[in-house]
């Protein structure tokens, strides 16, 4: 689907009138054959292509809770289309104006209200599931409270996440800057200054000390830029394959001691979070897995909900298919003993509580076990400059020695 502006010409008692309106349709083909079918004729058809920074720059939380709160104030005395209409028209912002066309058509040529939201292409995937499964129950104004709650527990950790990343950053960039400045500065530095000693033993300690100093630094130099390269890759190739929960760097990931069991409770909470609300939606049970499939990315959760789909199509009651790892023996037990969906709702969000802790217990885990290595690494640098230094003044010395002399 792509976003066109058309000028296209009607006639009227002998009269012809130039008009234009924006579509939202496949291609320049479907504008002029829909064009064509209500009687007009078509002048000229653009695609408008915005700059990518400026979608990139509109496209914010910020607008996201803004908008999903004015869909809540408005919608407790119109329809949710209606109010999605009154919105957009209401706004004045340029960029938003742009960004709303393709909503506007969708909407003006009787979509949905969530078909709509998702041609805004604003929400993630498990805020559309949740307004979409409102949709769907008959009970879009009670849901739009559900998805202002996860949009601001989504932002929560984002900036928990953001502030941690930004401190090991500042952390790590002062220790790489530390390596280089004494490989490429302070070292050969030494090596150019030499000793001015002329005693053969204080001249072999130096030299010594120094090859002793370089390989260490280097070596340090290599892994901490290993290491970073070798995570940003990783990440990168996660990150394009997260769909994928059988790809190298998801079975990685799965293995890792912290990092894997936080991202898995992390995982589990919001889809299965998800999954009560989706019930309580009247949404299938296999509709359901499918849509919070599209936005799992966490290997060991995704494969969870895609073997459990597997299995209840395969004839499995759904309550043992469910039944399975990564749920603990408790979680698999409470499962099994579900007689109605209802409970079944339940019990996930009983679930999506128990992992919510344990996410927190982990995010402790790993901001401890972050500081510790960024301590290793940088007890090594600071350890590395002392030795320098060391040499350096023991240099000087050996040279006031032999001026006494």
């Amino acid at each position: 689907m792509k976003l066109y502006h058309a000028k296209y010409a009607q006639m009227r008692h002998g009269i012809v009138s130039i008009m234009e309106d924006d579509f939202y349709l496949p291609d320049q083909h479907a504008v002029r054959r829909h064009l064509h079918n209500n009687g007009f004729y078509a002048v000229s058809i653009k695609e408008q292509k915005p700059n990518l920074l400026e979608w990139s720059d509109v496209r914010s939380r910020a607008w996201q809770l803004q908008l999903l709160r004015a869909l809540r104030f408005q919608g407790a005395t119109a329809s949710a289309g209606t109010a999605l209409i009154n919105i957009i028209e209401g706004e004045t912002d340029p960029k938003r104006r742009l960004a709303f066309l393709p909503t506007r058509t969708v909407l003006k040529g009787g979509g949905s209200f969530s078909e709509a939201l998702k041609a805004l292409r604003l929400f993630d995937a498990a805020t559309m599931a949740i307004i979409t499964a409102g949709e769907r129950a008959g009970d879009l104004k009670g849901v739009i409270q559900h998805a202002i709650e996860h949009t601001e527990e989504k932002g929560k950790q984002a900036r928990i996440v953001m502030t941690t990343l930004s401190w090991l950053s500042f952390d790590i960039v002062n220790i790489v800057g530390t390596v280089w400045a004494a490989q490429f500065g302070f070292i050969p530095y030494l090596k150019s200054q030499g000793t001015k000693a002329t005693d053969p033993d204080a001249i072999a300690r130096f030299n010594h000390a120094i090859d002793v100093a370089t390989w260490v630094n280097t070596s340090l130099l290599i892994v901490i830029t290993a290491l970073i390269v070798g995570g940003v890759s990783f990440v990168a190739l996660y990150w394009y394959n997260r769909q994928k929960p059988d790809h190298f760097t998801a079975k990685i990931l799965m293995k890792l001691p912290i990092m894997s069991s936080y991202l898995r409770n992390s995982g589990m909470k919001e889809s299965c979070k998800l999954m009560q609300r989706l019930l309580f939606g009247k949404v299938p049970l296999t509709e359901a897995i499918d849509i919070i499939v599209e936005g799992v990315t966490e290997p060991s959760c995704n494969l969870y909900w895609r073997e459990s789909k597997q299995r209840i199509m395969a004839g499995s009651d759904p309550s043992r298919a469910l039944a399975r790892w990564p749920l603990t023996k408790g979680e698999r037990d409470q499962i099994v003993t579900i007689q109605s969906v209802e409970q079944l709702a339940e019990v996930y969000g009983s679930i999506a509580e128990e992992r919510a802790l344990m996410a927190k217990t982990d995010q402790r885990r790993l901001a401890i076990t972050g500081i510790i290595l960024l301590m290793v690494l940088a007890g090594a640098t600071v350890m590395t400059m002392v030795y320098l230094l060391t040499v350096q003044n023991q240099s000087f010395l050996d040279s006031l020695k032999e001026l006494r002399s």
